[in-house]
């Protein structure tokens, strides 16, 4: 059987830098009377990245795609398949991915989107790895392309709802990646194994409302509401569930990786989990603190575009390698998670 093999990893950040101090402005948070700050200490980010006027989750996943095949010398021409996966979308209908593939030049693919929360890129790229073992394509693009700037609230109606919601909606940022896959007869390199599961009783936490059927003209539900703590309490049961299970599905521990390449929702879940890790392995926390890769200070939340993002970082920055075992992991509203093992 053909293997899933991770030709490059592309991204694309939107020009305009804006720091925790300027979006807490934004929000008002003199107005409350709550102090500067608050966003980088709740969640560690210093920094994020805003689409200019007219930029738009098409192409922002477009740029990161383009820079994909750059890397690889592929052309678009030689794309089977391009998945665009992300939460944020140009439009209700159709597929954003059909406005990605016109604007990169793909014309010989099928093309739809994949909509699962921060999950949607990894479930993509499981996809994409479907696609490739079944013989139904060769050459896969997955990409992403956030736009939370788009869906920020920064209208708060009072200091409460303030201090409980906008923290960590503050920390989204705009940004793509993107996965270039290719079938090969090599077995030692590509996607290895993966584990999806959704608690689909716990859905109702951190809800877009508007957009679809239930409130289909109200603009004023169209923001990421920051109610995370449903989310974020369901992760610890998540992963002290999951870790016991994890050398039976992959054959393989978190200590056998060399990086670990997690969401990044924010600085103290990267501590969290290394805890965790360390706790179950009898290992050092400092060891896993090593292997995972964090960039939600400079990048801030991205959503779906976090794991090839921080992945694509990982490369810059030599900690990941050609040959280097990984885990990609993440956890979207739904609540869905996901672990994917592979060797770049």
């Amino acid at each position: 059987m053909k293997k899933a093999k991770i030709l490059s990893v592309g991204r694309y950040m939107p020009e305009r830098v804006v720091t925790s101090e300027e979006v807490e402005e934004m929000a008002h948070f003199s107005k409350f009377g709550v102090r500067s700050g608050l966003t980088k200490m709740l969640t560690g980010c210093e920094t994020r990245h805003f689409a200019a006027d007219g930029e738009y989750c098409s192409d922002i996943a477009a740029k990161a795609g383009l820079d994909a095949l750059k890397r690889a010398g592929v052309e678009p021409s030689e794309i089977d398949a391009l998945l665009f996966c992300s939460v944020t979308h140009d439009f209700a209908e159709p597929a954003t991915a059909n406005v990605v593939a016109d604007k990169i030049g793909v014309r010989n693919a099928f093309v739809f989107d994949i909509k699962n929360a921060c999950n949607a890129f990894l479930s993509g790229v499981d996809v994409a790895d479907s696609l490739i073992k079944t013989g139904k394509a060769e050459t896969v693009l997955v990409v992403s392309g956030e736009a939370f700037s788009r869906w920020m609230k920064f209208d708060y109606d009072n200091k409460a709802e303030l201090m409980e919601r906008a923290p960590v909606a503050l920390s989204l940022g705009d940004g793509g990646g993107a996965f270039l896959l290719r079938a090969s007869d090599d077995q030692e390199r590509g996607i290895n194994k993966s584990y999806f599961h959704t608690y689909s009783d716990l859905w109702n936490h951190n809800v877009v409302w508007g957009g679809g059927v239930m409130y289909p003209h109200a603009s004023d539900k169209l923001y990421v509401p920051g109610t995370t703590k449903g989310i974020a309490d369901k992760q610890k049961e998540i992963y002290a569930g999951i870790l016991p299970k994890i050398k039976d599905i992959f054959g393989m521990t978190f200590a056998d990786a060399d990086v670990i390449i997690p969401t990044q929702v924010a600085k103290w879940v990267v501590y969290n989990v290394a805890d965790m890790f360390s706790a179950q392995m009898g290992l050092p926390a400092s060891d896993f603190v090593k292997k995972i890769v964090s960039v939600v200070d400079k990048y801030g939340n991205v959503g779906s575009s976090n794991v090839p993002i921080a992945a694509y970082e990982a490369i810059e920055n030599g900690m990941v390698k050609e040959g280097s075992k990984t885990f990609c992991i993440s956890v979207g509203v739904g609540i869905s998670e996901g672990i994917m093992s592979a060797t770049f």
